[in-house]
């Protein structure tokens, strides 16, 4: 990537954070997270300009998107094992039923 500056090559690295890395405007009503919760960002630094470029990523995950997407997989799971066992139950059932019938006198049915 060049320096939109001076259009020498940038170097390429991470910018590390304690917590998630943001921009946040004057009155604290716009923010644009820079990094997720992996603590760091990647950045692209300028040693002739001394200009750091920070690409803002296509959406960085916060708590509340992982513990969605964790809890959507999980459901998930759920179901396939309630359909696994509704499955078996009903398997376990045929196979009673035909246990029965097969030891009943033929007469009696």
């Amino acid at each position: 990537m060049d320096c939109p500056f001076c259009g020498k090559e940038l170097k390429e690295g991470l910018i590390p954070a304690r917590d998630r890395l943001q921009w946040r405007d004057k009155n604290f009503t716009e923010r644009v997270f820079l990094s997720s919760w992996t603590q760091e960002a990647k950045a692209f630094y300028c040693p002739d300009c001394r200009q750091i470029i920070l690409p803002v990523p296509e959406r960085a995950e916060g708590v509340l998107d992982t513990m969605e997407r964790k809890l959507s997989a999980m459901g998930d799971k759920i179901e396939a094992v309630q359909k696994r066992w509704e499955t078996q139950r009903s398997q376990t059932k045929e196979q009673k039923k035909k246990k029965e019938f097969g030891s009943k006198d033929p007469w009696e049915l």
